[in-house]
């Protein structure tokens, strides 16, 4: 896998802060991608008590990984939605930045936080009832090693959840080649999924598709969106527009389930 960054000093010489900045202050600053992100937890929490229910064995302690947990804002999420569920898992986070895994530390109610690369995940075979992994694959070049981890440290029966951004849809195409093309030279993403690419990325014949999730809508240029989610009826239409064309939804979440 190629290193994205271990130095957070060379970030910022290369002007690059999103790997520095404090993510709970940009993200959960901002009313819609902290809508965004709430969302997501909804359907992270809706797919956990679903495998739950479908649980026939007694599985103490749960344990969950958020690989590339960054400064923790999902392994926050995690911790919710076990209190929500009444569980108590063991929740762990991965991350390469440094920076990100001590911040990430601080987040009440998680287990562990490691410095480490998500190809040489430092776990045991099938350690994880349930592996997140979300908006971190579409940065990484050499993504299948990385995906290969993931579904070696996966229990039997246990679920794997992987989000990306839907930026290979045609709104992402038309943003990305027409409207907006400076995203291109400015985006350190290198893979643009879609449902279909991300399926066959992740899934294999021991991971079962449970349901692929679409949220939002990919407004194709990036100032536009902005402005239109900092309302509450831009964030509504958003969702509205999402729900009419899937297919062109802003995020893609696909459950799979080790069989």
């Amino acid at each position: 896998m190629t290193d994205l960054g271990h130095n957070p000093r060379e970030q910022i010489q290369l002007g690059n802060r999103w790997y520095v900045d404090d993510q709970f202050q940009v993200q959960m600053g901002h009313p819609g991608s902290r809508e965004v992100i709430q969302n997501r937890w909804r359907i992270f929490e809706d797919a956990i008590e679903q495998w739950l229910k479908d649980q026939r064995r007694d599985v103490k302690p749960l344990r969950f990984l958020d690989a590339g947990c960054g400064d923790g804002i999902n392994l926050l999420g995690l911790a919710q939605i076990a209190g929500h569920l009444g569980i108590e898992p063991e929740i762990y986070g991965v991350d390469y930045n440094y920076l990100r895994v001590d911040r990430a530390r601080k987040i009440s109610g998680v287990h562990d936080a490691i410095q480490a690369r998500l190809d040489e995940l430092p776990f045991p075979d099938g350690f994880f009832d349930l592996v997140l992994c979300n908006h971190v694959l579409e940065h990484i070049p050499e993504d299948m090693p990385v995906v290969k981890d993931l579904r070696r440290v996966t229990a039997l029966g246990g679920l794997l959840v992987v989000g990306v951004p839907n930026e290979g849809c045609l709104m992402g195409q038309i943003r990305n080649h027409l409207l907006q093309r400076s995203i291109l030279r400015q985006t350190d993403h290198v893979h643009f999924h879609t449902e279909r690419t991300l399926s066959g990325l992740i899934l294999d014949e021991d991971f079962r598709l449970v349901k692929v999730e679409h949220y939002g809508f990919l407004t194709p240029h990036g100032a536009v969106h902005y402005l239109v989610s900092m309302t509450r009826l831009g964030r509504y239409l958003l969702r509205r527009l999402g729900a009419s064309f899937p297919s062109q939804s802003a995020d893609l979440i696909l459950v799979a389930r080790r069989t």
